[in-house]
């Protein structure tokens, strides 16, 4: 999946490529917030959900590394590579 093929879909179609191709990395909250980061192919993936109701608020996608500065403590590399 390109990057930019992937922000132009309707975000029904861009939960259901998350769950078929994207990797869970790891979760954090925030605010009222639980920030699930995910990767897919080349790029990355936030799905904000409400932690009341467990509603999907909104997707952000990125290639920026400085954006997952939040996320580094909290990830394991080990088990990427395997």
């Amino acid at each position: 999946m390109q990057f930019a093929d992937f922000k132009l879909l309707p975000i029904r179609h861009q939960a259901r490529i998350l769950c078929e191709q994207g990797v869970l990395l790891c979760e954090r909250l925030e605010d009222a917030y639980l920030i699930a980061l995910y990767m897919v192919d080349d790029f990355y993936v936030e799905v904000y959900y409400r932690t009341q109701g467990q509603e999907i608020e909104k997707f952000r996608s990125f290639h920026s590394s400085e954006l997952l500065a939040p996320y580094i403590p909290a990830i394991c590399f080990e088990e990427l590579r395997a």
